[in-house]
């Protein structure tokens, strides 16, 4: 089997204003997708599954459809600059298709200058404009990778769920190897539902959870993804809690960190009522004063506040005071 190489080179642009640096930063602080990537110097690897291409021989080993190509994002004026490794050549329709997955993986797309232009209008966000203006949103890569750790999420922990995700793909997804480095690509909602219940157990931790992924994953596929990231917002929300084992918090999670939807967020969660108070001290705005003020852009406003704040410089400690000996 030959080596992959670079079959594709390309610049996305990005919706001004962007910086690339505050992507890679996000992505290091955003802990359910830990370990699905690598950061190194001024550049990000991942993972993608390769785009179906039936002109495309079949790379050696892997099941029709499951072969993966490694996407590497690097800095460029205006935007990204896009490498794409795979065993063999895209086609035009495939390199179209691994550049849809990158600008959404990177939130390329959003036009965040209305949220901008509320947020310089509010004096307490400043210092986070400071520090995060040009930060775009990073999401999960897929869909699939998302609705999956959701529901693992539910009735346990954030640390678990990103684990037993990462096993997932690692064994059931495929995989590219770059630089002796593997990198497993997430696989499909359908290969997810396809697997049998024993395999599906072992990775959900119980059955319970395992029959709430595969109605979940079923569920998901049977929908049209570019409807549920493009239309209407209320009724693309009323759609994913429509599938069964999608309750309020997996269609929040959905909305906001995998298809960038910012027109709504569960403001009353505590870890957006503590970022309130971090960006705003004690008491902080309501929910409802916060909704009214950045209207649809809400999302935004929470993926600053919970991204940013952290990214703000410490005070220096205070000396004690000298004590006479």
């Amino acid at each position: 089997m030959s080596d992959p190489t670079v079959v594709h080179r390309t610049v996305l642009t990005a919706a001004a204003p962007y910086d690339f640096a505050l992507s890679l930063r996000a992505l290091e602080g955003f802990m359910p997708v830990a370990g699905d990537h690598r950061v190194a110097d001024d550049r990000v690897r991942r993972a993608l599954l390769r785009p179906p291409d039936p002109t495309a021989p079949p790379d050696p080993g892997a099941a029709p459809g499951q072969a993966a190509v490694l996407v590497e994002a690097g800095p460029a004026a205006g935007g990204v600059a896009l490498a794409v490794h795979a065993q063999h050549p895209l086609s035009a329709v495939g390199r179209a298709s691994v550049e849809t997955a990158v600008r959404r993986w990177l939130g390329l797309d959003d036009d965040l200058n209305a949220f901008l232009a509320i947020a310089r209008a509010d004096p307490a966000m400043a210092p986070l404009l400071a520090v995060a203006q040009g930060l775009h949103q990073v999401r999960f890569a897929t869909l699939a990778e998302a609705a999956v750790y959701f529901t693992l999420t539910q009735r346990s922990t954030q640390w678990y769920a990103a684990a037993r995700k990462r096993r997932l793909a690692a064994e059931q997804g495929a995989s590219i190897v770059v630089d002796g480095v593997t990198y497993p690509a997430f696989p499909a909602l359908p290969a997810v539902a396809a697997l049998d219940d024993e395999k599906l157990i072992g990775y959900a931790g119980n059955k319970q959870r395992a029959d709430r992924i595969r109605s979940v994953v079923e569920g998901l596929a049977a929908l049209d993804e570019d409807w549920l990231r493009t239309g209407p917002y209320d009724q693309v929300r009323a759609a994913l809690l429509a599938v069964q084992g999608i309750g309020p918090f997996t269609a929040d999670g959905l909305l906001l960190r995998a298809l960038g939807r910012p027109d709504d967020v569960p403001l009353e969660m505590a870890q957006f009522t503590a970022a309130a108070e971090a960006v705003y001290g004690e008491p902080p705005p309501t929910p409802a004063e916060l909704r009214a003020r950045y209207g649809r852009w809400i999302g935004w406003w929470a993926y600053y506040a919970r991204t940013a704040t952290g990214w703000l410089p410490r005070p220096d400690p205070v000396p004690e005071p000298s004590r006479a000996g």
